[in-house]
C-alpha cells in the first residue's frame, strides 16, 4: 500500500510536471504568434508608408522637373524682353536700323501705340476703339499688354519689304507678329508700306 502511494506520488508530480511544460510550451506557441503577428502587421504598415513616401517623392520630383521647366521658359521669356519692363525704345531703335542696314530709302516713319490690355484684342479685331478712361487704366493694370508699332515706307518693293521684316525680327529684343501690312500707292520707285507689328510683353510679377 505504502509503494502504491509513493508511486502515485510520482506520477503526480511528473503529471504536474508535464502539465506545467505544457503551459509553458503553448504560452511560448502564443506569445510567438501573437509577436509574429504583430511583427507582419508591423512589416506590412511599413511597406506601405514606404510605398506612400516614394509615391510622394516621385511627384515631388515632377513637380520639380516641372517647375525647373517652367523656370527656364520663363528665363527664356525674359531674355526675348516678352517678360519685364517693355524696351519699347529699343523697338523703335532696332526699326531704324534694320531699314539702314537693309539699304531702304530713308522715307520710314513710325508711331508707337500705348500699352493696351491683351483682352481688348478681341474688341480690336472687331473694330471697336478703346475708350480713354480704357487707355489711361492701362498703365495701371499688371497684365499681359500688347503695343502696336505702325510705320510706312515710300519707294519700297515686296522683297525689301520683307527682308525688312526678317532683319528687325531677328535682331529686335521682344515677341511680335506681323499684325497687319498693306501694299499700295505704286510708282516708279516702288510701293507704299503699311504695316502694324504688334508686341506682346507680361509684368513681372503677377498681381
Amino acid at each position: 500500500m505504502k509503494d502504491q502511494l509513493q508511486i502515485l506520488s510520482l506520477a503526480r508530480r511528473c503529471l504536474m510536471v508535464l502539465a506545467a511544460a505544457l503551459l509553458i510550451g503553448l504560452a511560448l506557441y502564443l506569445g510567438s504568434s501573437y509577436f509574429k503577428g504583430r511583427g507582419q502587421t508591423q512589416l506590412t504598415q511599413a511597406q506601405q508608408s514606404e510605398s506612400a513616401n516614394q509615391a510622394s517623392l516621385a511627384e515631388m520630383q515632377s513637380d520639380l522637373a516641372n517647375m525647373q521647366a517652367e523656370i527656364s521658359r520663363f528665363q527664356r521669356l525674359r531674355q526675348q524682353g516678352m517678360v519685364g519692363t517693355p524696351e519699347r525704345e529699343g523697338w523703335v531703335e532696332q526699326l531704324l536700323a534694320s531699314r539702314q542696314r537693309t539699304g531702304l530709302p530713308d522715307t520710314l516713319v513710325y508711331t508707337l501705340q500705348a500699352p493696351r490690355p491683351l483682352a481688348l484684342q478681341a474688341m480690336d479685331a472687331a473694330g471697336s476703339e478703346a475708350t480713354p478712361a480704357s487707355a489711361e487704366a492701362t498703365t495701371e493694370i499688371i497684365a499681359p499688354v500688347f503695343h502696336d508699332l505702325d510705320f510706312a515706307v515710300l519707294s519700297i518693293h515686296e522683297e525689301e519689304l520683307l527682308a525688312l521684316l526678317r532683319h528687325y525680327q531677328a535682331q529686335v529684343k521682344g515677341r511680335f507678329r506681323v499684325n497687319a501690312c498693306m501694299l499700295s500707292e505704286r510708282t516708279e520707285t516702288g510701293l507704299t508700306a503699311r504695316c502694324t507689328l504688334r508686341f506682346f510683353t507680361m509684368p513681372d510679377v503677377a498681381p
